[in-house]
This record gives C-alpha cells, sequence and structure tokens, in this order.
C-alpha cells in the first residue's frame, strides 16, 4: 500500500510540471502590462521600468521561467502584490 501512495505522489510531479508551464504561459501571452497595473494610473514611465526591472518583465520568456522555477525550488513563492506580504507567509496563516 505504502509503494502504491509512492508512487501515485511521485506520478503527480509531471503533472504539475505541465500545468504550471501551461499557466505560465498563458500567463506571458495575456494581453495588458502588470507592471503598469502595480503602478497605478499615476505612475511615470520610469516607475513602471523600475517594476519591470524588479519582476523580470522585461527578459525573455525563458529567462523569467528559469527564475521563475529557481525561486520556486528555494521555496520563495513571491511577495503579493495585494498585500505586500510574502505569499509562503499568506499560505501558512490560512493552514492555521
Amino acid at each position: 500500500m505504502g509503494a502504491y501512495i509512492l508512487r501515485r505522489l511521485l506520478a503527480t510531479i509531471p503533472v504539475m510540471a505541465v500545468v504550471a508551464l501551461v499557466v505560465f504561459s498563458l500567463l506571458y501571452l495575456a494581453p495588458g502590462d502588470p507592471a503598469a497595473v502595480i503602478a497605478g494610473d499615476q505612475a511615470t514611465q520610469v516607475e513602471i521600468d523600475a517594476i519591470r526591472g524588479k519582476l523580470l518583465l522585461d527578459q525573455p520568456f525563458h529567462a523569467r521561467l528559469g527564475a521563475w522555477l529557481a525561486s520556486l525550488l528555494r521555496g520563495d513563492l513571491g511577495v503579493s502584490i495585494f498585500s505586500n506580504i510574502p505569499v509562503a507567509t499568506l499560505i501558512r496563516q490560512r493552514l492555521e
């Protein structure tokens, strides 16, 4: 029974990887500029460019995907743009 559960858990890894790649790709292809939305209506182009650089939005797709996967493997899920709190902290709060 334990071997079956282990096999099933290991089988979810490729599925999760494909889902993550598809979602990341869809977000990359979505219209609009996330940096402009985060900066707000009154932001200057310099402020928008600074946000784009901070979030790596000025990098090509493969570089952004690689950076995202590297941070994900380190357990860094980023910072919420709504509450400015690390996402891992928000998840831990909800699990309690």
